[in-house]
């Protein structure tokens, strides 16, 4: 929940001017570099326009073909075979004139200048995997909607307003939580269906680029590299047969042909500003100098890939790895899956913009019961107890986040407010004078009155267990300072979260189970229970006197005690976010 809080604000909030402004110092400071990172123009042997071998064959004089045909009967090879053998020996001495050291084509041989132009190579994809996994990789909807924030302003502006619970509710004053839904969802539909095919294709092409970063990132470049051993000789270091790493050099290649050219700024500016979103509120955070940071790293991971492609003629090398002059690299697919997502984030922030504004709605409803109830008093929240709904009314309040942190102060006000000055001149009487036909209904008035009384204690010191010298809220402050992965990090919080719910609900039980019991009792005092399991007073005529007054005060509390759980029942219901 935490986190998911993180990223509406983030998407939803971050004003528009800051990013492009941000946006054209990034662009100013990315200088003119070249636009493409795999640059096939110009190559004839590797663009995608060549001819199939055959063809090429088909098309040499007839002179020419005789002589592969006589070559091929002393070879026991087709006349295709023996071209297309020529052809790729002609390709293995243009790579080791262009690219010396980088393979060896008559022993088929990848040389250390590969390997160290591969390590390269993963160092740098090594950044674009981090950033991924601090930003797509955690809510892939989420980075989406703010990418297009930047690429589709004006529909992005559309959607926020349309959206918004509390303009929907101002024109359509008096209408029903159901039908403010359906306007919201309503607007989000007509906002998304107003997005153009142009539009499509830019969010497309971002979706793809991020795809073919995440494969490039995430490729295995150990498995290929720990494929190469050591060696002496002519081109001593570490070398490798092509043709053993055939397959993750076409995997390479075809994500590297994929990558064709530099992602755009405003997708790099949106990968920055997730990476950074955990620092964001960090005191003395510059957000500026930290962009430049990231964006001198890009560029230079940039720069080593493109770097790669202009000197590691890898399609080259798998022609001669495999004899075969028709292999191209293939675009791979990736990135469709985008509209689909954008859309579902929508779709789920709508939900939850309308739930919270219900839930807030309720809450100002459940506060202005509790003034009647509590007669103006104020509720007495937890220290080291946060909620949505306690830190409304505390905006002091931090630490624990947990259920029934809410529901623990409504009953501590109960407790102070009410159950002391109040209820007990009416119940105390009862538990001292009060002669009960049935024994156990004696008991059980003893108990529940014990409970009632004991809840300010019970509480008191549950708030010690979870202030910052208690044993919970020592734990949730070493979980929440964790220095371990992410995952781990959560986990630990979370335990802490569930622990204290669990013990606030055990509290929360308890009070409840009193009231309803004390509330059955009494109301066996004045009239007789049905099935005989309450029965009443044999001094009732006695403690009534000559009035009503008595009487009427044992209704009273009946009504505060059972008014007190209606109101601790709509607390449940909020605080489980239903």
């Amino acid at each position: 929940m935490e986190e998911n809080g993180v990223f509406n604000r983030l998407v939803m909030a971050l004003p528009m001017d800051d990013r492009k402004s941000l946006l054209e110092k990034l662009n100013a400071q990315s200088g003119d570099s070249d636009q493409f990172l795999y640059d096939d123009r110009g190559i004839p042997d590797s663009g995608a326009d060549i001819m199939d071998i055959k063809n090429r064959y088909d098309a040499l004089p007839w002179y020419t073909r005789l002589f592969f045909w006589i070559i091929g009967l002393f070879a026991g090879k087709t006349p295709l075979q023996i071209f297309q053998g020529q052809q790729v020996a002609q390709i293995g001495r243009l790579i080791e004139e262009q690219s010396p050291g980088i393979y060896d084509y008559e022993h088929d041989q990848l040389l250390p200048a590969f390997y160290k132009a591969v390590t390269d190579l993963k160092d740098s994809a090594r950044f674009f995997y981090d950033a991924l996994d601090m930003s797509v990789n955690r809510d892939k909807g989420a980075f989406y909607v703010f990418l297009a924030s930047l690429e589709m302003e004006d529909i992005h502006r559309l959607l926020l307003e349309g959206t918004d619970p509390v303009k929907v509710a101002e024109k359509h004053v008096g209408a029903s939580d159901l039908v403010l839904r359906q306007l919201g969802t309503q607007a989000m539909e007509e906002g998304i269906a107003a997005i153009g095919d142009d539009r499509r294709a830019v969010m497309y092409y971002n979706a793809r680029t991020l795809h073919c970063l995440k494969e490039l990132s995430s490729f295995l470049f150990d498995r290929l590299l720990v494929s190469f051993a050591s060696r002496s000789g002519e081109w001593p270091g570490k070398v490798c047969s092509a043709h053993l790493v055939n397959n993750y050099l076409r995997n390479l290649n075809n994500i590297l042909y994929s990558l064709k050219e530099t992602p755009p700024m405003t997708l790099l500016e949106s990968l920055f500003i997730f990476i950074l979103q955990d620092k964001s509120e960090t005191p003395g955070f510059d957000m500026e100098a930290e962009m430049t940071l990231l964006l001198g790293q890009a560029q230079k991971a940039l720069g080593v890939i493109r770097n790669f492609n202009k000197t590691v003629p890898l399609n080259r090398i798998l022609r001669c790895a495999e004899r075969d002059m028709t292999i191209l690299p293939k675009a791979i697919s990736g990135g469709e899956d985008w509209f689909s997502m954008y859309k579902e984030y929508w779709k789920r922030t709508v939900d939850e913009q309308f739930n919270d504004y219900n839930r807030n709605h309720r809450r100002r409803e459940l506060l202005e019961d509790f003034q009647d109830f509590f007669k103006g008093a104020e509720l007495q929240t937890l220290a080291g107890a946060e909620s949505d709904f306690s830190s409304s009314l505390d905006h002091n309040s931090v630490g624990i986040p947990f259920r029934g942190a809410f529901c623990l102060s409504f009953l501590r006000t109960f407790h102070s407010v009410l159950l002391v000055p109040e209820l007990n001149l009416v119940l105390r009487p009862i538990l001292i004078d009060g002669e009960f036909f049935k024994k156990e209904n004696l008991t059980e008035f003893t108990d529940a009155y014990n409970d009632l009384f004991k809840v300010d204690e019970i509480i008191r010191h549950f708030e010690g267990d979870i202030s910052i010298k208690g044993d919970l809220g020592k734990r949730y402050i070493a979980a929440k300072m964790d220095m371990s992965s992410l995952l781990v990090k959560r986990h630990k919080v979370q335990l802490v979260e569930d622990e204290a719910s669990d013990e606030a609900k055990k509290i929360i039980d308890r009070v409840g189970d009193a009231m309803d019991l004390m509330g059955k009792v009494l109301e066996g005092i004045l009239t007789k229970a049905p099935d005989g399991k309450f029965d009443t007073l044999t001094n009732l005529a006695d403690m009534s006197g000559n009035t009503d007054t008595f009487a009427q005060s044992v209704t009273n509390t009946i009504k505060t005690l059972s008014q007190a759980r209606k109101l601790m029942h709509k607390i449940s219901i909020m605080e489980a976010g239903r």
